[in-house]
Protein backbone atom coordinates (compact mmCIF):
# COMPACT_ATOMS: atom_id res chain seq x y z
CA UNK A 1 0.00 0.00 0.00
CA UNK A 2 1.15 3.52 -0.69
CA UNK A 3 1.12 6.24 1.94
CA UNK A 4 1.20 9.74 0.42
CA UNK A 5 4.23 11.89 1.06
CA UNK A 6 3.99 15.48 2.27
CA UNK A 7 4.18 17.85 -0.67
CA UNK A 8 4.47 21.61 -0.44
CA UNK A 9 1.33 22.54 -2.40
CA UNK A 10 -0.99 25.40 -3.25
CA UNK A 11 -4.73 25.65 -3.82
CA UNK A 12 -4.14 25.57 -7.58
CA UNK A 13 -2.58 22.06 -7.53
CA UNK A 14 -4.81 19.45 -9.21
CA UNK A 15 -6.05 16.84 -6.70
CA UNK A 16 -4.76 13.88 -8.72
CA UNK A 17 -1.26 15.36 -9.05
CA UNK A 18 -0.50 14.98 -5.34
CA UNK A 19 0.95 11.48 -5.19
CA UNK A 20 3.87 9.54 -3.80
CA UNK A 21 4.82 6.84 -6.33
CA UNK A 22 7.94 5.80 -4.44
CA UNK A 23 6.44 4.83 -1.10
CA UNK A 24 5.75 1.08 -1.18
CA UNK A 25 5.71 0.15 2.51
CA UNK A 26 2.69 -1.70 3.81
CA UNK A 27 2.31 0.18 7.06
CA UNK A 28 -1.20 -0.85 7.99
CA UNK A 29 -1.35 -4.59 7.39
CA UNK A 30 -2.33 -6.50 4.29
CA UNK A 31 -4.98 -4.05 3.01
CA UNK A 32 -5.24 -0.31 2.43
CA UNK A 33 -7.10 1.65 5.12
CA UNK A 34 -10.78 2.19 4.34
CA UNK A 35 -11.58 5.91 4.17
CA UNK A 36 -15.07 7.40 4.34
CA UNK A 37 -15.80 10.78 2.71
CA UNK A 38 -18.98 12.30 4.16
CA UNK A 39 -20.25 15.38 2.34
CA UNK A 40 -23.65 16.38 0.96
CA UNK A 41 -22.00 18.32 -1.86
CA UNK A 42 -21.46 15.85 -4.70
CA UNK A 43 -18.64 17.80 -6.37
CA UNK A 44 -16.58 18.05 -3.16
CA UNK A 45 -17.23 14.42 -2.31
CA UNK A 46 -16.10 13.16 -5.73
CA UNK A 47 -13.00 15.38 -5.65
CA UNK A 48 -11.91 13.83 -2.38
CA UNK A 49 -12.73 10.32 -3.60
CA UNK A 50 -10.48 10.83 -6.65
CA UNK A 51 -7.68 12.26 -4.51
CA UNK A 52 -7.68 9.33 -2.08
CA UNK A 53 -8.06 6.67 -4.77
CA UNK A 54 -5.11 8.13 -6.70
CA UNK A 55 -2.98 7.84 -3.56
CA UNK A 56 -3.62 4.16 -2.91
CA UNK A 57 -6.43 4.35 -0.38
CA UNK A 58 -9.71 2.43 -0.41
CA UNK A 59 -12.40 5.11 -0.33
CA UNK A 60 -16.19 5.30 0.03
CA UNK A 61 -18.29 8.43 -0.45
CA UNK A 62 -21.57 9.02 1.41
CA UNK A 63 -23.90 12.01 1.48
CA UNK A 64 -25.86 11.60 4.73
CA UNK A 65 -25.23 11.11 8.43
CA UNK A 66 -27.73 8.23 8.62
CA UNK A 67 -25.87 6.30 5.90
CA UNK A 68 -22.61 6.96 7.73
CA UNK A 69 -23.83 5.54 11.05
CA UNK A 70 -25.26 2.47 9.35
CA UNK A 71 -21.96 1.82 7.60
CA UNK A 72 -19.93 2.17 10.79
CA UNK A 73 -21.73 -0.86 12.27
CA UNK A 74 -19.89 -3.02 9.72
CA UNK A 75 -16.56 -2.19 11.44
CA UNK A 76 -14.79 -1.64 8.13
CA UNK A 77 -14.07 2.11 8.24
CA UNK A 78 -10.65 3.30 9.42
CA UNK A 79 -10.93 7.07 8.88
CA UNK A 80 -13.65 9.67 8.24
CA UNK A 81 -13.40 13.08 6.63
CA UNK A 82 -16.70 14.90 7.09
CA UNK A 83 -18.22 18.23 6.19
CA UNK A 84 -19.74 20.13 9.09
CA UNK A 85 -22.76 20.85 6.86
CA UNK A 86 -24.87 17.74 6.18
CA UNK A 87 -28.35 17.53 4.67
CA UNK A 88 -29.97 15.29 7.32
CA UNK A 89 -28.23 16.01 10.63
CA UNK A 90 -26.20 18.40 12.73
CA UNK A 91 -22.62 17.43 11.85
CA UNK A 92 -21.36 18.54 15.26
CA UNK A 93 -23.75 16.11 16.95
CA UNK A 94 -22.70 13.41 14.50
CA UNK A 95 -18.99 13.87 15.26
CA UNK A 96 -19.73 13.73 19.00
CA UNK A 97 -21.76 10.54 18.47
CA UNK A 98 -18.98 8.91 16.42
CA UNK A 99 -16.40 9.84 19.05
CA UNK A 100 -18.57 8.35 21.80
CA UNK A 101 -19.32 5.07 19.99
CA UNK A 102 -16.00 4.65 18.17
CA UNK A 103 -13.43 6.56 20.26
CA UNK A 104 -10.36 5.32 18.33
CA UNK A 105 -11.82 6.12 14.89
CA UNK A 106 -10.13 9.30 13.56
CA UNK A 107 -12.39 12.04 12.15
CA UNK A 108 -11.17 15.08 10.20
CA UNK A 109 -13.71 17.88 9.73
CA UNK A 110 -14.16 20.01 6.61
CA UNK A 111 -14.88 23.60 7.67
CA UNK A 112 -14.87 27.03 6.10
CA UNK A 113 -12.49 29.87 6.91
CA UNK A 114 -15.39 32.02 8.07
CA UNK A 115 -16.77 29.42 10.48
CA UNK A 116 -14.19 29.73 13.28
CA UNK A 117 -16.55 28.75 16.11
CA UNK A 118 -17.56 25.47 14.41
CA UNK A 119 -13.89 24.67 13.86
CA UNK A 120 -13.22 25.06 17.57
CA UNK A 121 -16.33 23.03 18.44
CA UNK A 122 -15.49 20.01 16.24
CA UNK A 123 -12.09 19.69 17.91
CA UNK A 124 -13.72 19.80 21.35
CA UNK A 125 -16.24 17.14 20.29
CA UNK A 126 -13.61 14.61 19.23
CA UNK A 127 -12.36 15.45 15.72
CA UNK A 128 -8.60 14.93 15.49
CA UNK A 129 -8.05 17.69 12.89
CA UNK A 130 -9.77 19.95 10.38
CA UNK A 131 -9.19 21.19 6.83
CA UNK A 132 -10.51 24.50 5.55
CA UNK A 133 -12.37 25.07 2.26
CA UNK A 134 -11.12 25.77 -0.33
CA UNK A 135 -8.59 23.17 0.80
CA UNK A 136 -5.12 22.35 -0.36
CA UNK A 137 -4.92 18.68 -1.44
CA UNK A 138 -1.48 18.34 0.13
CA UNK A 139 -2.91 19.53 3.46
CA UNK A 140 -5.75 17.01 3.19
CA UNK A 141 -3.31 14.17 2.56
CA UNK A 142 -1.00 15.22 5.38
CA UNK A 143 -3.89 15.47 7.83
CA UNK A 144 -5.09 12.02 6.71
CA UNK A 145 -1.62 10.50 6.94
CA UNK A 146 -1.07 11.85 10.46
CA UNK A 147 -4.47 10.62 11.66
CA UNK A 148 -3.88 7.12 10.24
CA UNK A 149 -0.39 6.96 11.71
CA UNK A 150 -1.69 7.87 15.17
CA UNK A 151 -4.44 5.23 14.98
CA UNK A 152 -2.28 2.48 13.41
CA UNK A 153 -2.82 -0.14 16.20
CA UNK A 154 -6.59 0.36 15.97
CA UNK A 155 -6.52 -0.04 12.18
CA UNK A 156 -4.51 -3.24 12.41
CA UNK A 157 -6.91 -4.64 15.00
CA UNK A 158 -9.96 -3.74 12.85
CA UNK A 159 -8.40 -5.37 9.79
CA UNK A 160 -7.74 -8.50 11.79
CA UNK A 161 -11.31 -8.51 13.16
CA UNK A 162 -12.68 -8.10 9.63
CA UNK A 163 -10.70 -11.10 8.49
CA UNK A 164 -11.90 -13.11 11.48
CA UNK A 165 -15.53 -12.18 10.86
CA UNK A 166 -15.50 -14.14 7.64
CA UNK A 167 -13.29 -17.02 8.77
CA UNK A 168 -13.67 -17.54 12.56
CA UNK A 169 -10.35 -19.34 12.29
CA UNK A 170 -6.59 -18.84 12.55
CA UNK A 171 -4.93 -21.74 10.76
CA UNK A 172 -5.66 -24.77 12.94
CA UNK A 173 -7.41 -22.58 15.52
CA UNK A 174 -11.01 -22.77 14.40
CA UNK A 175 -14.05 -21.97 16.51
CA UNK A 176 -17.28 -19.95 16.55
CA UNK A 177 -17.64 -20.30 20.34
CA UNK A 178 -17.70 -17.30 22.72
CA UNK A 179 -14.56 -18.56 24.53
CA UNK A 180 -12.54 -18.68 21.34
CA UNK A 181 -14.00 -15.44 19.95
CA UNK A 182 -12.57 -13.86 23.10
CA UNK A 183 -9.20 -15.43 22.27
CA UNK A 184 -9.42 -14.01 18.74
CA UNK A 185 -10.15 -10.56 20.17
CA UNK A 186 -7.10 -10.85 22.42
CA UNK A 187 -4.99 -11.86 19.42
CA UNK A 188 -6.29 -8.74 17.65
CA UNK A 189 -5.28 -6.67 20.68
CA UNK A 190 -1.86 -8.28 21.13
CA UNK A 191 -0.66 -8.49 17.52
CA UNK A 192 0.03 -4.81 16.78
CA UNK A 193 1.32 -3.98 20.27
CA UNK A 194 4.97 -4.95 20.78
CA UNK A 195 4.62 -6.36 24.30
CA UNK A 196 5.19 -9.79 25.92
CA UNK A 197 2.30 -12.27 25.87
CA UNK A 198 1.63 -15.38 27.93
CA UNK A 199 -0.65 -18.16 26.71
CA UNK A 200 -2.07 -20.74 29.12
CA UNK A 201 -3.68 -23.98 28.06
CA UNK A 202 -3.54 -27.73 28.34
CA UNK A 203 -1.34 -29.82 26.05
CA UNK A 204 -2.70 -29.91 22.52
CA UNK A 205 -4.69 -26.66 22.68
CA UNK A 206 -2.47 -25.21 19.91
CA UNK A 207 -0.61 -22.60 21.96
CA UNK A 208 2.19 -22.39 19.40
CA UNK A 209 -0.31 -21.65 16.61
CA UNK A 210 -1.73 -18.79 18.67
CA UNK A 211 1.79 -17.45 19.23
CA UNK A 212 2.64 -17.68 15.54
CA UNK A 213 -0.60 -15.93 14.61
CA UNK A 214 0.28 -13.01 16.89
CA UNK A 215 3.73 -12.86 15.29
CA UNK A 216 2.34 -13.14 11.75
CA UNK A 217 -0.01 -10.21 12.27
CA UNK A 218 2.56 -8.01 14.01
CA UNK A 219 5.14 -5.56 12.66
CA UNK A 220 7.73 -8.33 13.21
CA UNK A 221 6.10 -10.73 10.74
CA UNK A 222 8.99 -10.53 8.23
CA UNK A 223 11.56 -11.41 10.94
CA UNK A 224 12.19 -14.88 12.45
CA UNK A 225 9.71 -16.76 14.62
CA UNK A 226 11.79 -19.09 16.82
CA UNK A 227 10.05 -21.70 18.99
CA UNK A 228 11.64 -23.53 21.93
CA UNK A 229 10.01 -26.22 24.09
CA UNK A 230 11.68 -25.60 27.45
CA UNK A 231 10.69 -29.05 28.75
CA UNK A 232 12.74 -30.69 25.99
CA UNK A 233 16.12 -29.82 27.53
CA UNK A 234 17.92 -30.43 30.82
CA UNK A 235 18.39 -27.16 32.66
CA UNK A 236 22.12 -26.76 31.85
CA UNK A 237 21.61 -27.43 28.17
CA UNK A 238 18.59 -25.12 28.02
CA UNK A 239 20.69 -22.16 29.17
CA UNK A 240 23.20 -22.79 26.38
CA UNK A 241 20.37 -23.36 23.87
CA UNK A 242 18.67 -20.08 24.75
CA UNK A 243 21.66 -17.79 25.34
CA UNK A 244 24.37 -19.41 23.23
CA UNK A 245 28.05 -19.75 24.14
CA UNK A 246 31.49 -18.50 23.19
CA UNK A 247 34.38 -20.60 21.91
CA UNK A 248 36.26 -22.28 24.80
CA UNK A 249 33.51 -21.33 27.26
CA UNK A 250 33.70 -24.91 28.55
CA UNK A 251 35.90 -27.92 27.91
CA UNK A 252 35.10 -29.44 24.54
CA UNK A 253 33.56 -26.28 23.01
CA UNK A 254 35.64 -25.32 19.97
CA UNK A 255 33.39 -22.77 18.28
CA UNK A 256 30.91 -20.06 19.25
CA UNK A 257 27.20 -20.57 18.79
CA UNK A 258 24.36 -18.03 18.96
CA UNK A 259 21.42 -19.03 21.13
CA UNK A 260 17.77 -19.15 20.18
CA UNK A 261 17.22 -15.66 21.61
CA UNK A 262 19.86 -14.22 19.27
CA UNK A 263 18.40 -16.18 16.34
CA UNK A 264 15.06 -14.47 16.99
CA UNK A 265 16.62 -10.96 16.88
CA UNK A 266 14.14 -8.55 15.31
CA UNK A 267 11.38 -11.16 15.53
CA UNK A 268 9.56 -13.29 18.08
CA UNK A 269 10.79 -15.93 20.54
CA UNK A 270 8.15 -18.47 21.62
CA UNK A 271 8.94 -20.32 24.85
CA UNK A 272 6.64 -23.28 25.51
CA UNK A 273 6.22 -24.87 28.95
CA UNK A 274 7.98 -21.93 30.56
CA UNK A 275 6.96 -23.17 34.01
CA UNK A 276 9.88 -25.68 33.94
CA UNK A 277 12.54 -22.93 33.87
CA UNK A 278 14.84 -22.85 36.86
CA UNK A 279 14.82 -19.74 39.04
CA UNK A 280 18.24 -18.80 37.60
CA UNK A 281 17.00 -18.99 34.02
CA UNK A 282 13.87 -17.06 34.93
CA UNK A 283 16.07 -14.28 36.31
CA UNK A 284 18.14 -14.26 33.10
CA UNK A 285 14.97 -14.05 31.05
CA UNK A 286 13.84 -11.05 33.10
CA UNK A 287 17.07 -9.32 32.03
CA UNK A 288 16.17 -9.94 28.40
CA UNK A 289 12.67 -8.51 28.86
CA UNK A 290 13.62 -5.53 31.03
CA UNK A 291 16.98 -4.49 29.55
CA UNK A 292 17.02 -6.16 26.10
CA UNK A 293 20.44 -7.67 26.78
CA UNK A 294 21.80 -11.22 26.68
CA UNK A 295 25.09 -12.72 27.78
CA UNK A 296 26.43 -15.81 26.04
CA UNK A 297 28.07 -18.44 28.20
CA UNK A 298 31.73 -17.41 28.44
CA UNK A 299 31.17 -13.87 27.08
CA UNK A 300 32.81 -10.94 28.84
CA UNK A 301 29.97 -8.49 28.19
CA UNK A 302 26.27 -8.44 27.35
CA UNK A 303 24.95 -7.77 23.85
CA UNK A 304 21.86 -5.82 22.82
CA UNK A 305 18.92 -7.90 21.61
CA UNK A 306 15.61 -6.87 20.02
CA UNK A 307 13.11 -9.66 20.50
CA UNK A 308 9.47 -10.05 21.48
CA UNK A 309 8.82 -12.89 23.90
CA UNK A 310 5.64 -14.96 23.82
CA UNK A 311 5.52 -17.64 26.51
CA UNK A 312 3.19 -20.57 27.05
CA UNK A 313 2.36 -22.62 30.13
CA UNK A 314 0.17 -25.60 31.01
CA UNK A 315 -0.53 -23.96 34.38
CA UNK A 316 -3.68 -21.86 34.66
CA UNK A 317 -2.93 -18.16 35.03
CA UNK A 318 -5.53 -18.04 37.80
CA UNK A 319 -3.59 -20.61 39.83
CA UNK A 320 -1.81 -18.99 42.74
CA UNK A 321 -0.45 -22.04 44.56
CA UNK A 322 2.47 -21.24 46.92
CA UNK A 323 4.60 -23.95 45.33
CA UNK A 324 4.21 -22.62 41.80
CA UNK A 325 7.56 -22.55 39.99
CA UNK A 326 6.88 -19.46 37.87
CA UNK A 327 8.21 -16.38 39.64
CA UNK A 328 5.75 -13.55 40.21
CA UNK A 329 8.20 -11.03 38.70
CA UNK A 330 8.44 -12.98 35.45
CA UNK A 331 4.73 -13.74 35.32
CA UNK A 332 3.87 -10.06 35.75
CA UNK A 333 6.23 -9.05 32.87
CA UNK A 334 4.79 -11.68 30.57
CA UNK A 335 1.17 -10.95 31.46
CA UNK A 336 0.82 -7.70 29.52
CA UNK A 337 -1.65 -9.66 27.36
CA UNK A 338 -2.70 -12.94 29.06
CA UNK A 339 -4.55 -15.48 26.89
CA UNK A 340 -6.18 -18.65 28.23
CA UNK A 341 -7.21 -21.42 25.83
CA UNK A 342 -10.21 -23.53 26.80
CA UNK A 343 -9.78 -27.32 26.55
CA UNK A 344 -11.68 -29.06 23.76
CA UNK A 345 -14.02 -30.84 26.21
CA UNK A 346 -15.42 -27.41 27.16
CA UNK A 347 -16.17 -26.49 23.53
CA UNK A 348 -17.37 -29.69 21.90
CA UNK A 349 -19.46 -27.59 19.51
CA UNK A 350 -16.15 -26.93 17.72
CA UNK A 351 -15.54 -30.60 16.92
CA UNK A 352 -17.63 -30.77 13.70
CA UNK A 353 -15.81 -27.67 12.38
CA UNK A 354 -12.41 -29.07 13.33
CA UNK A 355 -13.18 -32.41 11.70
CA UNK A 356 -14.44 -30.80 8.49
CA UNK A 357 -11.43 -28.49 8.31
CA UNK A 358 -8.94 -31.32 8.95
CA UNK A 359 -10.46 -33.50 6.23
CA UNK A 360 -10.55 -30.60 3.77
CA UNK A 361 -6.80 -29.98 3.94
CA UNK A 362 -5.31 -33.39 4.80
CA UNK A 363 -3.43 -34.65 1.70
CA UNK A 364 -4.44 -38.31 2.13
CA UNK A 365 -8.08 -37.37 2.77
CA UNK A 366 -8.02 -35.26 -0.38
CA UNK A 367 -6.47 -38.05 -2.45
CA UNK A 368 -9.04 -40.58 -1.12
CA UNK A 369 -11.85 -38.00 -1.50
CA UNK A 370 -12.85 -38.36 2.15
CA UNK A 371 -15.02 -35.39 3.03
CA UNK A 372 -17.06 -36.43 6.08
CA UNK A 373 -17.47 -38.74 9.06
CA UNK A 374 -20.57 -40.82 9.78
CA UNK A 375 -23.10 -39.47 12.31
CA UNK A 376 -22.21 -42.36 14.66
CA UNK A 377 -18.56 -41.37 14.52
CA UNK A 378 -19.35 -37.70 15.11
CA UNK A 379 -21.33 -38.70 18.20
CA UNK A 380 -18.34 -40.67 19.50
CA UNK A 381 -15.99 -37.75 18.92
CA UNK A 382 -18.28 -35.28 20.62
CA UNK A 383 -18.69 -37.26 23.83
CA UNK A 384 -15.01 -38.14 24.29
CA UNK A 385 -13.22 -36.02 26.94
CA UNK A 386 -10.10 -35.22 24.78
CA UNK A 387 -7.27 -35.07 27.34
CA UNK A 388 -4.93 -34.35 24.40
CA UNK A 389 -7.28 -31.72 22.97
CA UNK A 390 -7.06 -30.64 19.31
CA UNK A 391 -3.73 -32.38 18.71
CA UNK A 392 -5.22 -35.68 19.91
CA UNK A 393 -8.24 -35.16 17.66
CA UNK A 394 -5.92 -34.66 14.69
CA UNK A 395 -4.00 -37.85 15.53
CA UNK A 396 -7.17 -39.95 15.78
CA UNK A 397 -8.52 -38.51 12.52
CA UNK A 398 -5.22 -39.18 10.77
CA UNK A 399 -5.41 -42.84 11.75
CA UNK A 400 -9.06 -43.02 10.66
CA UNK A 401 -8.22 -41.50 7.27
CA UNK A 402 -5.52 -44.11 6.63
CA UNK A 403 -7.88 -46.99 7.54
CA UNK A 404 -10.98 -45.66 5.76
CA UNK A 405 -12.16 -47.67 2.74
CA UNK A 406 -14.83 -45.26 1.49
CA UNK A 407 -15.48 -41.54 1.17
CA UNK A 408 -17.05 -41.36 4.64
CA UNK A 409 -15.18 -42.36 7.82
CA UNK A 410 -17.30 -45.07 9.43
CA UNK A 411 -15.07 -45.91 12.38
CA UNK A 412 -12.53 -44.30 14.70
CA UNK A 413 -10.20 -45.88 17.26
CA UNK A 414 -10.72 -44.17 20.60
CA UNK A 415 -9.18 -45.21 23.95
CA UNK A 416 -10.62 -48.32 25.65
CA UNK A 417 -12.43 -46.36 28.34
CA UNK A 418 -14.58 -44.65 25.76
CA UNK A 419 -15.41 -47.85 23.89
CA UNK A 420 -16.40 -49.62 27.13
CA UNK A 421 -18.91 -46.92 28.08
CA UNK A 422 -20.26 -46.30 24.59
CA UNK A 423 -23.46 -48.27 25.15
CA UNK A 424 -24.27 -46.36 28.33
CA UNK A 425 -23.92 -43.06 26.53
CA UNK A 426 -25.77 -43.87 23.31
CA UNK A 427 -28.55 -41.44 24.22
CA UNK A 428 -26.04 -38.66 24.82
CA UNK A 429 -24.81 -38.87 21.23
CA UNK A 430 -28.14 -37.87 19.77
CA UNK A 431 -28.71 -35.15 22.35
CA UNK A 432 -25.17 -33.81 21.80
CA UNK A 433 -25.82 -33.55 18.08
CA UNK A 434 -29.14 -31.81 18.68
CA UNK A 435 -27.48 -29.47 21.15
CA UNK A 436 -24.76 -28.70 18.63
CA UNK A 437 -27.39 -27.85 15.98
CA UNK A 438 -29.23 -25.61 18.46
CA UNK A 439 -26.02 -23.81 19.39
CA UNK A 440 -25.18 -23.32 15.71
CA UNK A 441 -28.63 -21.87 15.00
CA UNK A 442 -28.46 -19.61 18.05
CA UNK A 443 -25.02 -18.33 17.03
CA UNK A 444 -26.11 -17.77 13.42
CA UNK A 445 -29.28 -15.86 14.33
CA UNK A 446 -27.58 -13.72 17.01
CA UNK A 447 -24.83 -12.68 14.58
CA UNK A 448 -27.41 -11.85 11.89
CA UNK A 449 -29.36 -9.71 14.36
CA UNK A 450 -26.17 -7.98 15.46
CA UNK A 451 -25.04 -7.34 11.86
CA UNK A 452 -28.45 -5.85 10.97
CA UNK A 453 -28.70 -3.62 14.02
CA UNK A 454 -31.37 -5.70 15.76
CA UNK A 455 -33.89 -5.21 12.94
CA UNK A 456 -36.12 -8.32 13.19
CA UNK A 457 -37.81 -7.84 9.83
CA UNK A 458 -34.53 -7.48 7.90
CA UNK A 459 -32.99 -10.39 9.82
CA UNK A 460 -35.93 -12.69 9.05
CA UNK A 461 -35.74 -11.73 5.38
CA UNK A 462 -31.99 -12.31 5.30
CA UNK A 463 -32.40 -15.75 6.96
CA UNK A 464 -35.36 -16.60 4.67
CA UNK A 465 -37.71 -17.33 7.56
CA UNK A 466 -40.88 -15.64 8.78
CA UNK A 467 -40.88 -12.82 11.34
CA UNK A 468 -43.02 -14.92 13.71
CA UNK A 469 -40.62 -17.85 13.38
CA UNK A 470 -37.65 -15.62 14.16
CA UNK A 471 -39.45 -14.09 17.17
CA UNK A 472 -40.23 -17.56 18.49
CA UNK A 473 -36.62 -18.65 18.12
CA UNK A 474 -35.44 -15.48 19.85
CA UNK A 475 -37.66 -16.35 22.84
CA UNK A 476 -36.43 -19.96 22.79
CA UNK A 477 -32.79 -18.97 22.81
CA UNK A 478 -33.19 -16.13 25.27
Amino acid sequence: MRIPAIYPGSTTVDFLAVRDPASQDDQFGSAAPNLLVLDGDRETREQLERLYAANGYSVLGLASASDCMRRLTEDDIDFIISSIHLPDADALELIAQIHQKYPVLPVVAITSAADIQSTVDVLKLGACDFVVKPFDPAAVLESTRAALENSKPGIQARQLRRWLKGHFEFGDILSPTPQMRRVFELICTAAPVDMPVIIAGEAGTLKEQVAFTIHHHSARRTAPFVAVNCAGYPDALLQAELFGYEKNACAGIYESKPGKIAQAHGGTLFLDEIEVLSLTLQKSLLEVIDHRKISRLGASQAAHIDVRIIAATKVSLRERAPGRMLRDELLSRLSAVPIELAPLRERTIDIPHLVENFLRYHPVAKSKRIAAVADKVLGQLMRYSWPGNVRELHNILECAILLATGRVIEDVKLPESVEDTAAEKSKIAASSLRQWLREKEKYYLSRKLEDLGGNISLTAKSCRIGVRTLSRKMRTYG
